[in-house]
């Protein structure tokens, strides 16, 4: 039985695609939480306009995405958020100003 074992010939691919998918959740997590901690810093802690942080979080965003080949999803994840946050921001100009 254990003969017929030959190093190297086993079918990895359930394992490299497993493996694939874990690390594409990281760099997706990990990038998003970067850019958010970095959009947060730029308008709390530096005073930056919320408007014009949201618009170049949302470039420099969109730049590691290219570099980092992440495709289509990653372009379209990027726009819903930036779009989300001039809803809510706008929501929250709105709102300061009646009060």
């Amino acid at each position: 039985m254990a003969s017929d074992h030959v190093p190297g010939e086993m079918d990895i691919s359930a394992q490299k695609s497993t493996f694939d998918g874990v690390m594409n959740v990281t760099v997706w997590s990990s990038l998003l939480l970067l850019m958010g901690i970095f959009y947060f810093t730029l308008v709390f802690a530096t005073g930056a306009d919320w408007l014009s942080a949201l618009l170049g979080v949302s470039a420099l965003t969109a730049a590691f995405g290219f570099l980092l080949n992440l495709g289509g999803a990653w372009y379209i994840t990027v726009v819903g958020l930036f779009l989300s946050g001039l809803v809510i921001g706008g929501l929250s100009n709105l709102a300061a100003s009646i009060w």
